[in-house]
């Protein structure tokens, strides 16, 4: 799992909307989705999962924990 703050959004929607998370969670697999949901600071966090983003389209930044999903091959 990586956790990065304050991260750009733009490159993760199709209209290139300006946003940013304040947190973004770099999910690769189960087991990251299980350290998140266990992680002290953002398992009681509102998430919102984000997937190719092109269905998408963001209002302002992200208050919520972004949970981007980067499993190659599968389809949520």
């Amino acid at each position: 799992m990586i956790v990065e703050s304050n991260v750009p959004l733009q490159p993760y929607n199709s209209f290139g909307i300006v946003a940013r998370a304040r947190t973004l969670v770099r999910v690769r697999g189960t087991a990251d989705v299980h350290a998140v949901l266990a992680h002290a600071q953002l398992r009681d966090e509102p998430k919102f999962v984000l997937g190719g983003g092109s269905n998408i389209v963001l209002t302002g930044d992200a208050k919520a924990a972004v949970l981007k999903v980067e499993i190659a091959g599968r389809r949520v």
